[in-house]
């Protein structure tokens, strides 16, 4: 990712400001009348475990489990304020790396059936629908 400032791992102290990046991502989609699930708790202990990567100015951040061979793609979230400049697709890009780096074979999230937005650029950037329910979409990408 040349050209690009790389994620770093999140830090403990940052936990409260990267949940509320998280809610605030998330909030459009709530004033549509969506009911979501619980999208920033735990943030303490996915740092803890490694599993969070941001943007230096807390822009955007990532939650991945890189356990092979499949990594879980858990959040991908972008401050409202920042939306357009790029930072979901690098940080998309960072987490297939990190899943290689890490020797897994796959990457696997859910997203939400009411977000299909969400659905099309997943599908556009390689991964294939696996199973859906009532409220989520899997989907997997293999990884080379």
């Amino acid at each position: 990712m040349a050209d690009a400032v790389l994620p770093r791992p999140a830090r403990a102290e940052e936990a409260p400001a990267i949940a509320r990046l998280i809610d605030a991502a998330y909030q459009p989609y709530r004033d549509q009348g969506l009911t979501l699930p619980d999208v920033s708790g735990g943030v303490s202990a996915s740092i803890a475990a490694g599993q969070v990567w941001v943007m230096d100015d807390l822009s955007g951040v990532l939650i991945l489990a890189t356990a092979t061979p499949t990594a879980h793609l858990m959040n991908v979230a972008v401050s409202p304020d920042a939306r357009g400049r790029g930072i979901g697709g690098q940080l998309i890009r960072w987490a297939l790396e990190l899943a290689q780096a890490a020797g897994c074979t796959e990457i696997a999230l859910a997203t939400h059936v009411d977000m299909p937005d969400n659905v099309a650029l997943y599908t556009h950037l390689g991964w294939q629908e696996t199973e859906r329910d009532e409220t989520r979409v899997m989907m997997v990408r293999r990884l080379p």
